[in-house]
């Protein structure tokens, strides 16, 4: 999910491996996939951890990280 999110957000040639900033994210996409994530999931993603993310695995890792703290 968190991979189909992230091409979703940033264009289909996204690449997964690279940040979300060298990916050509911002600040309103960043807003923009994590309220995705919350409307999928039900869980939060802060804005400003979707900007440091170094792929769409960080992604999936922090939704994973969540669930294992709840």
């Amino acid at each position: 999910m968190a991979e189909n999110l992230w091409k979703e957000i940033l264009g289909n040639g996204a690449d997964l491996g690279k940040g979300f900033l060298e990916n050509g994210g911002d600040s309103f996409r960043a807003v923009l996939l994590s309220s995705r994530l919350y409307e999928l999931t039900g869980r939060e993603v802060e804005y400003l951890d979707v900007l440091e993310a170094d792929g769409a695995g960080a992604i999936a890792r922090l939704l994973t990280a969540d669930v294992a703290g709840s």
